[in-house]
This record gives C-alpha cells, sequence and structure tokens, in this order.
C-alpha cells in the first residue's frame, strides 16, 4: 500500500472515529483480508479510536498496527464491566495477531481418592473428572504435591501400584518391604482398617494433621502394651514424620503469604514477562513467557497477563504484586475474586519488601529474555526492526554514526563511529579535522565529514549499509546533498533528542521522545524509548559524542598547549612532548603540582613556574 493510499485509509478511519459512541464498549480491528488483528476495551470508544487515528500516542507498536488496520468495528455495552468480560471472549474467540497470549495452557495436579474402590489409592491427575471421587488440589506446584505423597506414604502404607499390577502381583513388592505398603495385593488385609488408612491420608490431605497423629499414638500405645515393641517404634517414627511435617507447616504458613509477583521487560515488540509464585513465605516457582510481536502497551500487557495466567484453575492468590498502576485493576479484582471466592488485591508497590520483589520479578524476566535470544538472533531482531522503521532496502550490517564539536567555531572536528552486526568496531573509527574554522556551521561540516568519508569509501570499496547523523532534518539534508554529488543509494537518517539540557532538567517540562529524521518522509518518527531498536540507536550516538568530544577537547588543548610552549623560551622540543604526553591536557598542566611538572618536563622549577604562569594568564 503507497504513502497516499496509506494517508486516504487512515483519513476514512478518522472520520468513521468521529462517529463512534461515547460510551463503554469493545472495538474490533480488523486488516485487509477481514481478520481481526487486535481487540481492545474503553470506557469511551470515541476517545480511544480519535487517539489511534489522530497519529497514535508517540508508541511505535500503536503506528505499526495502523499501518495493518484497514477496518474497525464497535460493540458498545452498557458498563466498563461487561467491556471488560467482552474483551476477554473476543480475545478467547479471534486470537488476534496483537493481543498477546500466554502459551500456557497445562492443568495442574490434583489428588484424586475413590473411596468406592476395593483398595483405594492416592492418585495424581492432570484434569478432575465428575466420577464420584475426591479430589484434593489444584496445585500449583508440582514439587509441593510430592512433598504431600512423600510424607503420607512415609506415614500411612497405602498401595501405590496400578490395578493391573494389583491383580496380577504373587507375592509383596519392595514397597511391602520398607514398610510404605500393607500389600492388600496378597496379603489377608481388613478392607475396613485399609479405609481407616485412607481416611487418615485424607485426614492429612485436609490438613487435619492432628487427628492423624491422635489415632497413630493409640496404634503405638497398643502395639508397645502387647509388647510388639519393633510395631511401636514403627509407628513412632511415623509420629515423627508427620509431627515434623506439621510442625514445619505451619511456621512457614504463620509468618508466611501467598502472592503472585509479576515482572515484564519489553524489547520493542517483544516481550518477557516472568511470574514468581510465592506460596507459605517462599518463592516456590516462577514461571516465564516469551511474548514476540506484542503491541500493547506496558499496562495492557500487564493486564491481558494477568487475566489469561488465572484461567484453566490456576491457584489464584490473595495478592497480586504488578509493576505499574493498572487502570482497571479494580476490575480485575472483582473477576478473579469471584473465581476465589474471596478477596484478592492487585498493588503496584514503590518500596519495601514488596518493590524489591517485583524487581526481582523484573530480574528474571531481563535474564529470560536474554537466555532465550542468543547476542546474533538480538541483532537480527533489532536490525530487521530499524530495517522496517527506516524503510531500507537490506537489513544492515555496518552502520556509521557521524557527529560534529566544535568551541565557539574554532577547532571544529568530526567524528564517524562504526558498528559491526551491533558490535562496535574501534580499528574503523575515523576522527576529520575540517576545512570549517570561524564561525559555528554543523551544517557546512556534516556536508564535509560525509563527502570525505563517502569518496573514500567508493574508492576502498567498504561503503556503510547506513549512517546516522546526530542531528535534525538541516543536518540530514547536508548528508544527502553530499551522498547525491557522488551518485551514491547508500542510506542515510538523522537522529535527535528534540530536548535541551534545561528541558531535561525542569521538573515541569515533559520529556520528549527521540526522534528520527527519514528521506522523504515529512515529520519525524517519535521513537519508543523502550524499544531495542531505540537503545541501539542511542549507543551509537552516544558513543560518536564521546568520541567526538575526546577529540575536539584533544585537538583544543593540543594547540593551545603547543602554541604557549613555543613562546615560552627554554623550552624544548623533548620537553614539550613529555608535558602532553603526560599531561593530556592545558586544564591539567596548569594545575599540576610546580614540582610534577619539573620532573615531567626535565626541567627546573623556575621554567615549570613561568610555564603555568603562561597557562593561567592565557586561561
Amino acid at each position: 500500500m503507497g504513502t497516499s493510499g496509506s494517508a486516504e485509509r487512515l483519513d476514512t478511519l478518522r472520520r468513521q472515529a468521529t462517529h463512534v459512541p461515547e460510551a463503554p464498549g469493545v472495538y474490533l480491528m480488523r486488516d485487509a483480508d477481514k481478520a481481526v488483528i487486535y481487540v481492545g476495551k474503553a470506557k469511551d470508544l470515541r476517545a480511544r479510536l480519535r487517539t489511534y487515528f489522530a497519529g497514535g500516542d508517540g508508541r511505535f507498536q500503536i503506528e505499526y498496527l495502523l499501518q495493518r488496520v484497514a477496518e474497525f468495528e464497535t460493540i458498545v455495552t452498557q458498563t466498563e464491566e461487561q467491556a471488560f468480560l467482552l474483551e476477554r471472549d473476543l480475545i478467547t474467540k479471534y486470537k488476534p495477531r496483537y493481543n498477546i497470549r500466554l502459551k500456557d495452557d497445562k492443568a495442574y495436579l490434583s489428588i484424586r481418592v475413590d473411596e468406592r474402590a476395593e483398595w483405594p489409592m492416592l492418585e495424581s491427575v492432570r484434569r478432575p473428572d465428575d466420577d464420584g471421587a475426591t479430589y484434593f488440589g489444584p496445585y500449583a506446584f508440582s514439587s509441593e504435591l510430592r512433598n504431600v505423597l512423600e510424607v503420607i506414604r512415609k506415614v500411612i502404607p497405602l498401595r501405590s501400584c496400578s490395578d493391573a499390577v494389583l491383580h496380577n502381583r504373587q507375592r509383596p513388592c519392595l514397597e511391602y518391604q520398607i514398610k510404605r505398603c500393607c500389600a492388600p495385593c496378597c496379603l489377608p488385609v481388613s478392607r475396613e482398617e485399609y479405609l481407616d488408612l485412607v481416611k487418615q491420608a485424607i485426614a492429612i490431605l485436609q490438613g487435619r494433621t492432628k487427628s492423624a497423629i491422635a489415632q497413630l499414638n493409640h496404634k503405638m500405645e497398643q502395639a508397645s502394651e502387647a509388647l510388639r515393641f519393633e510395631e511401636a517404634a514403627a509407628w513412632r517414627d511415623r509420629i515423627e514424620i508427620l509431627t515434623n511435617f506439621q510442625a514445619g507447616h505451619s511456621l512457614i504458613s504463620f509468618r508466611g503469604e501467598n502472592r503472585d509477583v509479576f515482572g515484564c521487560v519489553r524489547e520493542g515488540a517483544q516481550a518477557s514477562l516472568c511470574v514468581l509464585m510465592v506460596r507459605n513465605g517462599r518463592i516456590a516457582e516462577t514461571k516465564n513467557f516469551l511474548l514476540d510481536d506484542v503491541r500493547l502497551s506496558d499496562e495492557e500487557l500487564i493486564e491481558s497477563a494477568i487475566q489469561q495466567f488465572y484461567e484453566g484453575g490456576r491457584d489464584i492468590p490473595s495478592e497480586i504484586l504488578v509493576p505499574w498502576e493498572l487502570g482497571n485493576a479494580t476490575l480485575i479484582e472483582v473477576g478473579l475474586a469471584a473465581r476465589k471466592g474471596r478477596k484478592v488485591e492487585i498493588s503496584a508497590p514503590q518500596r519495601g519488601s514488596k518493590a524489591r520483589l517485583v524487581s526481582m520479578a523484573e530480574l528474571n524476566a531481563r535474564h529470560g529474555y536474554e537466555g532465550s535470544r542468543t547476542k546474533e538472533s538480538r541483532w537480527e531482531q533489532v536490525a530487521t526492526d530499524l530495517a522496517g522503521i527506516v524503510g531500507l532496502r537490506q537489513m544492515p550490517r555496518r552502520i556509521e554514526c557521524v557527529d560534529i564539536s566544535n568551541f565557539q567555531g574554532s577547532d571544529t572536528v568530526g567524528a564517524i563511529v562504526v558498528f559491526f552486526d551491533g558490535v562496535a568496531d574501534k580499528s574503523s573509527y575515523r576522527r576529520y579535522k575540517l576545512e570549517q574554522q570561524g564561525k559555528p556551521n554543523d551544517f557546512a561540516s556534516i556536508y564535509e565529514v560525509v563527502h570525505r568519508r563517502l569518496k573514500r569509501g567508493m574508492e576502498e570499496g567498504n561503503l556503510p549499509d547506513l549512517m546516522v547523523i546526530d542531528g535534525g532534518a538541516g543536518q540530514l539534508s547536508m548528508a544527502l546533498q553530499a551522498r547525491d554529488e557522488l551518485k551514491l543509494s547508500v542510506d542515510i537518517v538523522a537522529l535527535a533528542k528534540m530536548r535541551t539540557e534545561g528541558e531535561v532538567l525542569s521538573p515541569t517540562i515533559e520529556r520528549r521522545p527521540e526522534r528520527l529524521f527519514i528521506p522523504g518522509r515529512e515529520e519525524s518518527l517519535p521513537l519508543d524509548e523502550s524499544a531495542a531498536v531505540t537503545r541501539f540507536l542511542v549507543r551509537i550516538r552516544d558513543e560518536v559524542h564521546r568520541f567526538v568530544i575526546s577529540f575536539h577537547r584533544d585537538t583544543r588543548s593540543r594547540r593551545v598547549f603547543r602554541s604557549v610552549l613555543d613562546t615560552i623560551s627554554g623550552v624544548s622540543a623533548e620537553s614539550r612532548t613529555r608535558l602532553l604526553k603526560h599531561f593530556k591536557s592545558v586544564d591539567m598542566i596548569a594545575q599540576a603540582d610546580v614540582s610534577e611538572v619539573a620532573r615531567v618536563g626535565r626541567m627546573s622549577a623556575a621554567l615549570a613556574k613561568k610555564i603555568q604562569a603562561k597557562l593561567r594568564k592565557d586561561d
């Protein structure tokens, strides 16, 4: 779709948005093939859609979405709560490309006990059925389930084999030998006594360990009175295991809390989500989700993630911690509380232990993202995004950044830094002493640096795939003029902060985003500061700025330093070289101790004082 066609399409959508009701509801965006690509909710449909089609809100993902939306439709609801629920249903139905989907649909483990069976057992199952059996759970953590079963099996000798094994055994197995099964398969075990053991196991699953301990104590005493000391010792050992389990459980539950902590890291259209599940005051498990092609805001991403995370019967804690305040937190709390049967609170802590938990979740999300992608794949994604934003003919590998530095028009210098596949190639950095001297003229200086660089690149056959100019539209225009005069087709863009130092330091002036100036585009493109491609561009811009400033200071110091020394009689060429190499700048030699200047320059203290006096006078 051409530029003019895209503008007409957005104009049409913008006009349609003005006729949308000012009411709560849900909107569906469709592409040219009528497929639903995004579902959203709003308490004011008209205001939300006008925000989209009036140029977006500065987020790159919104502009990316608008490049693909061909039409939209709205569904008005009576309340915002209804819109909230309808959005969830429509996302489940259409599975839109630009709404996130957490790929974690497994069911959670439960313990099944069928007391109607001849010899009931404790089974771990994924999905409870309506089959008349009793189910305990679900257990969010398999380790928790295994721990409970292990305690029960050590204390209560129930069978753990399948029905097929039970009915075909001829003699007791090893479980019987280690006293973890009473062997109803082979030995004359009373079913009444066996069902009594089952009830003890159920009591433990229900948290009623005291009654189980009381029954075991009674059996131990009976065995002791009958002088069956070996049997009594076995009951004693089981009581000890269960007592320790109860004590440890109480200690953790008394001070511990149950909460889930969400952390998120964004890399442009990629996101990494980590959920720390804290149970009984301890981090019991973590879940990591890698999300590609995310076109939601950070707030929308977390809201959608929370709703999806607790689908499918997952355990819902009483508290959920998130990294940002959520506009729909109350609605989500109501929905989760209805499922849980009790109050659920969502909060974004700013300090204290809860804030540290959120930071830990974000750190895990960062590691999860970096661990899932090699440096090569991360750079490939950045290069792909950069090519898409700028409209490059190919994915860039060699990227060079240009900057100029001067002091009131004097000592004007330029510099270029080189990055290859996202890594700085410092051996290819270049510095330029420019002819533009006397008056500040960044435009002419940019022209000179770009012309000299590209001309030499033609001769040596090492032209860049992309040049980034530190500056705005004027600097970009001069760089393009230098390129066109050489009849080359190198892609060139400009990157500007678009804010002054005073604006950055002022608490009352809102920060404006980095902006990219692209040939053929009338307006600059605001960049998403959280995107990986933005961070890369800022990184190379900061690197060239550091490099050119260093070169400028060195050039100016050498000029001032050498001219002053040349006017002082008695300073040999060797002394000038030693002083220059050691002190690096005029300011440093002027502030140094006289004895150090004399020692480094291998001169008398009187000459060293003479040099410092001259430098301070000229400063």
